[in-house]
């Protein structure tokens, strides 16, 4: 079964952040992956599908955060 994940990662962390995105993505998993300005931040977090689809169904601001 699908797990659905939100993946925060910062500038200094992306080659990581990139490597767990597609070992997640292969395992058949979905993730939403945001970019912060937090340099050294890798930070990931389990969420329900719900939540997932209320990320691309509800009206945002700049940060992705309803």
């Amino acid at each position: 079964m699908a797990k659905y994940y939100l993946l925060d990662t910062g500038s200094k962390m992306t080659s990581f952040a990139i490597a767990l995105d597609k070992h997640l993505k292969e395992g058949g998993d979905h993730v939403i992956l945001y970019l912060t300005d937090a340099e050294g931040l890798l930070c990931l977090e389990e969420i329900t599908e719900d939540e997932f689809l209320d990320h691309y169904t509800k009206k945002t601001n700049e940060n992705g955060k309803a």
